[in-house]
């Protein structure tokens, strides 16, 4: 399995079986795909979004979905204060190469305990702190729920050549220094760490 970050809070996970894109720029949902078994996944519904060429399938809220031979768990979350909006999250559980990878997509607040059942523990952890008003401390708290063997956050300001200010803030708050961000991460079953690692990566287009 390969994850890329596909910029703002869009990520690619490519599998033998197929390639899964959440949250994808327009700029990249609109193009030509190269992989031909492409699902797209959106954490907030639209109206009238279209499917992207080439997607064998686009889905955009909760549900169980078998898609060939990956299978995708979509769970809804707030997409804000749930005192002030009904608007969902959809957070995804993606199972491919024996490997659970969650995107959370844009959380408005933490996960209640009914929704971490759901998702349960994952091997790696796709979040954005650019794009939910949740703090340091509280994205990191809702992070070590998942038990994740990885953590790959996005959010690096490939311009400045560093962590973005939000992201600065998370790392600082998980206690993780000195990292050189990468252009892509490959993982197998067997390769996974034995103690949790944060994973930083250049957005790609």
């Amino acid at each position: 399995m390969e994850i890329r970050s596909i910029g703002r809070s869009g990520f690619e996970v490519k599998s033998a079986v197929g390639t899964v894109l959440v949250d994808p720029p327009e700029n990249i949902a609109s193009g030509r795909l190269s992989d031909p078994n492409t699902v797209v996944a959106y954490s907030k519904r639209q109206a009238n979004r279209s499917v992207p060429s080439g997607a064998v399938k686009m889905i955009e809220g909760p549900g169980e979905y078998e898609i060939g031979s990956i299978s995708i768990r979509g769970v809804a979350t707030p997409a804000d204060d749930p005192s002030v909006s009904r608007e969902i999250n959809t957070a995804y559980v993606i199972d491919a190469d024996g490997v659970l990878v969650c995107s959370t997509g844009g959380l408005g607040s933490s996960i209640d305990t009914t929704a971490m059942q759901q998702l349960g523990k994952v091997n790696v952890l796709l979040l954005d702190p650019e794009q939910s008003p949740l703090s340091a401390d509280e994205l990191a708290a809702t992070m070590r729920n998942f038990e994740p063997d990885v953590v790959v956050p996005s959010g690096y300001d490939t311009a400045a050549d560093k962590p973005g200010n939000l992201l600065a803030g998370l790392l600082s708050e998980l206690g993780v220094k000195d990292l050189e961000a990468q252009a892509k991460v490959s993982f197998t079953r067997a390769s996974l760490p034995d103690s949790r690692t944060t994973v930083l990566l250049t957005p790609s287009a």
